[in-house]
């Protein structure tokens, strides 16, 4: 699967919350508001995910996510790539 597009969006930062973005996937999928997120140093991605209730235990349950290490790393390689080069445009632009 080939990742062909990658758009961020800014995010109020807090928390460690970087961005959000979206992925498209082989010009037929996009994946919307992954969440790109940096805690002690390290830099990782969210997948989107729904809010659950049962009784007093609130949860999040992933909507999708890749189903391997492999193409995780694909996409948050890709997400950081394009959030980098977002970064630096809006520094160009000061």
């Amino acid at each position: 699967m080939e990742i062909t597009d990658v758009k961020i969006f800014s995010a109020n930062k807090k928390g460690g919350k970087l961005a959000y973005a979206n992925v498209v996937l082989n010009n037929e999928f996009i994946i919307k508001r992954i969440t790109l997120v940096e805690n002690k140093g390290k830099r990782f991605i969210g997948m989107p995910s729904i809010r659950s209730v049962n009784g007093q235990k609130v949860s999040f349950r992933d909507i999708c996510h890749p189903l391997n290490n492999e193409f995780r790393e694909k996409i948050t390689e890709a997400v950081f790539e394009a959030y980098d080069e977002f970064e630096k445009e809006l520094e160009d632009e000061d």
